[in-house]
């Protein structure tokens, strides 16, 4: 199945080039930076911390139910996904699309692109059936006509060229630039941190590879053509070089006058603690507390709070963001006023067994919930009487007084 098949028109626009904003993404072979490295998406990624980070914010967010709620009144209840009509719950919690994407899978993959190129686009096309389909960032971009609409330029697999009317298209976006139309990913602001930490890391390989073979110079007795000097320079790298020949004697002949190493010093080797701070640093373009990608040292907190402060710190600018959009995008103007999306945060603070015992029980004895909800919550079947609410008797309502009312001054 060609995605492009579910364009509702392939009518090209005229694009007004004064309107249209640029997008700032990264190229195909990297930035440069002041380190002499490339760094690309894909080569920031094998940073493990910046890996780790981008797999924890991911995998955290495509954890947490994603649910549509209605409230019609006092009446609050949740939407249960329904295959027939293909509606938003049954998308967001069954699955988004027609080839059997998971709702963990299309959740993980708009975080990450939103992570690395600042924009995630999810079109809804209003062909063919419902469905949810994330589109490559590196290939969208918002576009405005000479009427001054918003469209969305996007070039398919087949490099088709086709533009999206902006009511199918939910857009998520990071660090917006000055016009407010396009993100801008981490690796646009840390690439000068990505860049050192690439090249520490390709200076401390290159020291096991030659198994810390020292550098040094040779003096040669006489004249020595370049064939020459290339011959000795090859003969004491292959004696030297490589972690199997770390610490073997070098053997000369009678035509080297003078061998002098030009040995590391320890001063010189600091830039190896340089890895740490720059471990640090991606920690905090992240927004990630160090101690969470197996670094520095965990505060003593419960592990809710701990998670409450993860959320609050680092996932809601997030989730937010995307439960505001999607009520705008995937609710009709009927809809919106009673209807709303929520990720069900609380799936996150996972407490230990006694600590959940002792919140459900202070719930239900409170009249917060019934007996029946709460096993709901442990995917426990419901009881018969399990459905009343619960209030200690000797709780009693402003102004009543064993059943009497009583006159507030």
């Amino acid at each position: 199945m060609i995605i492009s098949e579910f364009l509702s028109s392939d009518k090209p626009i005229k694009e007004d080039p004064r309107s249209t904003p640029r997008p700032d993404y990264a190229p195909s072979y990297g930035y440069s930076s002041e380190a002499g490295e490339r760094v690309s998406v894909n080569r920031s990624q094998s940073i493990a911390t910046a890996y780790r980070a981008k797999n924890i914010i991911s995998d955290d967010v495509a954890k947490l139910p994603f649910q549509v709620i209605r409230k019609m009144g006092r009446n609050i209840k949740q939407v249960q996904p329904d295959p027939i009509i293909r509606n938003m719950a049954y998308l967001l919690q069954v699955s988004p699309n027609e080839w059997g994407w998971t709702p963990f899978q299309f959740k993980k993959a708009a975080i990450e692109w939103l992570l690395f190129y600042g924009n995630t686009y999810i079109w809804s096309p209003s062909k063919g059936p419902r469905q949810l389909l994330v589109l490559p960032a590196d290939k969208t971009a918002p576009v405005f006509d000479m009427s001054g609409n918003l469209w969305y330029r996007h070039t398919f697999s087949n490099q088709q060229t086709s533009y999206i009317p902006s009511v199918e298209i939910l857009h998520l976006l990071i660090n917006p630039d000055s016009t407010g139309f396009i993100g801008r990913g981490v690796i646009a602001f840390a690439r000068e941190t990505f860049g050192r930490q690439l090249a520490a890391r390709k200076t401390q390989s290159k020291m096991y590879a030659q198994g810390f073979m020292p550098a040094a110079y040779i003096e040669m007795d006489g004249e020595v053509n370049a064939e020459a000097r290339k011959k000795v320079r090859e003969a004491y790298e292959e004696t030297l070089s490589g972690s199997e020949n770390a610490y073997r004697l070098a053997v000369f002949d009678s035509r080297v006058k003078k061998f002098e190493p030009i040995d590391i010093q320890l001063k010189d080797a600091q830039f190896l603690e340089s890895i740490d701070a720059t471990d640090r640093d991606i920690c905090n373009f992240f927004g990630l507390p160090e101690h969470m990608l197996n670094r520095g040292k965990e505060a003593y907190n419960s592990n809710e709070q701990k998670y409450i402060e993860y959320l609050q710190g680092t996932l809601d600018a997030y989730l937010v963001p995307w439960e505001e959009a999607a009520r705008i995008r995937w609710l009709s103007r009927e809809e919106q006023p009673n209807t709303y999306f929520k990720f069900i945060r609380e799936a996150l603070l996972r407490m230990d067994s006694k600590a959940r015992a002792d919140s459900m029980a202070v719930r239900i004895q409170n009249g917060m919930m019934t007996p029946n909800e709460a096993r709901e919550k442990d995917d426990m079947g419901a009881y018969e009487g399990g459905d009343h609410y619960y209030m200690a008797g000797n709780i009693l309502p402003i102004g009543e007084t064993n059943g009497n009312k009583t006159k507030i001054a």
